[in-house]
């Protein structure tokens, strides 16, 4: 696990040093751990996966490391004490209750995540007009009318994108990127409006992306060529922490360029209150004065300036509002010269009524008036006009219809605003299987989705990592589901902002639906390592007593056959098939799972470690951080653990005190069973193993020593 930091430990001392008896080896050159934190080869190849298909296990995992470098990046950033000028101080004192000042500390750390990704979002806006190519122009109320619209989605392969490491964006702005195309509509409706369907046809860059991050230290890295080239088409700093503190904005009323903070934190006097007060760009109540004609800059006024902005480019270039190129079912679609126009002229409707009061909302709007200072004053200014049965039979629309009023909801809603590593599928041993199997998985969620279209399904995470994999994919994702819809075509969407009540009551029905659609399979079950290893027999069947995977398997299938089991986890205990006493070596003496315990530590050290290194900018002048190295057995030996808070390494699994739920099962092995307790009658102690020959801790004859 590394060498020890004090130079006096490497030292072996005398005394017990002489014994023949040596430590474990946590070597990170052990054979058997080095190959089984070896991440697989992956297959991500553009041609990988037909577009009739929906994901690959290979992508699956290249996404699940992606994640894991995200998660990486998170922790740093909201660690990083003084970020942004968030300190862990500002907090000491505030609270008597020790729960109240962690959760204090807890929103200081989201804050500094806030911070960071507002900056993001911001990078990731001017990559995509400055270094994105444009496939074709911008959208226009003519290509919208046309009846062959729809063609618009399936773009000459001629246009796809070639990405590589050379022409890679930052990991802030691929992280964007990557919660944008998890909105799959307002993704397609962005690719639209600004020509950007190169963009959506090519999807994530899988393979470069995965080919930039190192499988063991999980770190994002790119060639100085790659940087250089995205700093001068971006006009941005490769790093979002070395862009500067200020944003530049454009004053809606002058049109010159203000600069103001990202954040002025101020934490509050209650947990509730949290930054509640703070004013800067990236705060709730940013709150600023133009420099050059002292217009009152917030984030109310600047989300009218947008709707203004968006509203003179419909009447001057005749480009549709957002939130008008999809119909109700997310399809792109044309005007038809035959048929029912009731689809198409609902989602026009916004771009008809708007045209027809265009100059007087442009009037309302102006900055120099005054008079719209909120989305809010607009929309008291737009809900009258549209509901006005005199300017809807002038257009030749009718009174107004439901349908209008869910569109211009929609078109309001575009200018309102600017859960997996924990698990860690990633590094278990059965990654690849657990992969082909959340596919199989997904493909009869999305069925359950598309044969019911007007039910809430809700995903299990690992549907949802499928889910978010082909999103990824915007032309095979859109393809794929509306091929399959059964009664009109429709492009699911992915809405994450659902009331907690349906979340519930959707996932019991959705684990209901399952259950019928594979006679009786379990939607929601356990899908940690050692579930997952039940699923693929194949490695543990090797490493676990004979039988003992396949019977986890059916006793953990038969809790499902009960009456009294209900399909929601939140509403009964998990009734674990996980074994009470687990044994630390094979009845052969084979020491596979010790090794698998001792990987996952080694795991969870190196990822403090690396995290840790990671928050150490270059030039902060931060020594290595300091880790308690105990001796065992003599020797030094680094341990996944800080000093105080952890145990003696030289208590074993094979000692009572250290674990009793562990029990030695090799021969000659140490048993940890209390002195005379198996039955035997003698007084040195007893075996707690199986095992032929294991031994008690007394050596006693008993044991079969």
């Amino acid at each position: 696990m590394g060498a020890p930091t004090d130079d006096k430990s490497k030292e072996a001392p005398a005394g017990p040093s002489s014994s023949n008896e040596r430590p474990p080896s946590y070597d990170r050159e052990d054979p058997v751990e080095q190959i089984a934190l070896e991440l697989p080869k992956l297959n991500l190849e553009a041609s990988s996966g037909g577009i009739g298909k929906t994901v690959t296990r290979d992508q699956c995992v290249a996404h699940l490391k992606f994640l894991a470098v995200l998660a990486d990046l998170r922790d740093v950033i909201s660690n990083t004490d003084g970020l942004f000028g968030i300190n862990n101080s500002d907090v000491d004192g505030k609270f008597s209750q020790p729960t109240d000042q962690n959760a204090a500390r807890a929103k200081i750390k989201e804050k500094r995540w806030a911070v960071y990704t507002a900056r993001a979002a911001d990078r990731y806006t001017a990559w995509w007009f400055n270094c994105l190519p444009v496939s074709q122009s911008r959208a226009t109320l003519k290509m919208v009318k046309d009846e062959h619209y729809e063609q618009i989605t399936s773009p000459d392969k001629a246009s796809d994108i070639s990405w590589s490491t050379n022409n890679l964006p930052p990991i802030d702005i691929l992280m964007v990127w990557h919660s944008h195309m998890l909105n799959p509509r307002n993704f397609l409706e962005d690719c639209i409006r600004y020509g950007r369907m190169s963009t959506w046809r090519t999807g994530f860059p899988f393979k470069p992306v995965n080919d930039c991050i190192d499988d063991r230290s999980l770190e994002y890295t790119v060639s100085d060529k790659c940087k250089k080239k995205f700093e001068k088409k971006a006009q941005l700093k490769w790093h979002n922490l070395d862009d500067p503190s200020t944003k530049q904005l454009q004053c809606p009323a002058c049109s010159l360029e203000t600069a103001v903070p990202w954040t002025r934190p101020k934490f509050g006097d209650s947990l509730e209150k949290a930054f509640k007060e703070s004013t800067g760009y990236a705060d709730n109540k940013f709150g600023a004065k133009c420099y050059h004609c002292s217009f009152e800059l917030t984030h109310d006024r600047l989300k009218v300036n947008k709707f203004r902005q968006d509203l003179i480019h419909l009447i001057r270039q005749k480009e549709p509002m957002p939130g008008t190129v999809l119909d109700s079912n997310g399809i792109p679609r044309g005007k038809p010269k035959r048929g029912s126009a009731l689809s198409h002229t609902n989602m026009m409707f916004p771009n008809i009524i708007m045209k027809a009061i265009g100059q007087e909302t442009i009037d309302f709007t102006s900055p120099q008036s005054n008079m719209c200072r909120s989305i809010d004053d607009l929309r008291s200014h737009l809900e009258p006009r549209i509901l006005n049965t005199k300017i809807l039979k002038s257009l030749g629309l009718g009174s107004a219809k439901p349908g209008y009023k869910m569109f211009f909801r929609r078109m309001m809603s575009r200018h309102l605003c600017p859960k997996m590593d924990n698990i860690d599928w990633l590094h278990s041993p059965t990654v690849l299987d657990t992969a082909d199997r959340l596919i199989k998985k997904y493909t009869i969620f999305l069925r359950i989705m598309l044969d019911h279209p007007l039910k809430l399904a809700v995903p299990t995470l690992d549907v949802d990592l499928a889910w978010h994999t082909h999103q990824l994919m915007p032309r095979r994702y859109y393809a794929y589901t509306t091929t399959l819809s059964a009664v009109m075509k429709r492009f699911i969407d992915h809405d994450d902002k659902v009331d907690e009540n349906k979340l519930s009551e959707g996932f019991e029905w959705t684990s209901k639906m399952y259950r019928r659609a594979t006679k009786g399979g379990i939607y929601s079950e356990c899908t940690c390592w050692y579930c997952e290893a039940t699923r693929a027999p194949d490695l543990y069947d090797r490493l676990l007593p004979l039988g003992s995977a396949a019977r986890a398997r059916t006793n953990a299938n038969s809790l499902h056959d009960r009456a009294d089991i209900s399909a929601d986890p939140e509403r009964n205990p998990h009734i674990s098939a996980h074994n009470a006493v687990r044994p630390t070596v094979g009845t052969d003496g084979n020491p596979q799972l010790g090794t698998l315990q001792r990987m996952r530590l080694q795991r969870n050290y190196e990822k403090s470690v690396r995290r840790a290194k990671k928050g150490q900018r270059k030039g902060d002048g931060i020594a290595e951080p300091l880790y308690y190295s105990p001796l065992a057995w003599g020797y030094p030996l680094y341990v996944p653990y800080y000093a105080p808070y952890m145990c003696d390494p030289g208590i074993s699994a094979d000692s009572y005190a250290c674990n009793p739920s562990c029990m030695s099962t090799g021969a000659g092995a140490v048993g940890n069973c209390c002195s005379g307790t198996c039955g035997g009658g003698v007084a040195a102690g007893s075996c707690g193993g199986i095992g032929s020959g294991a031994a008690c801790a007394g050596g006693s004859a008993a044991c079969g020593k």
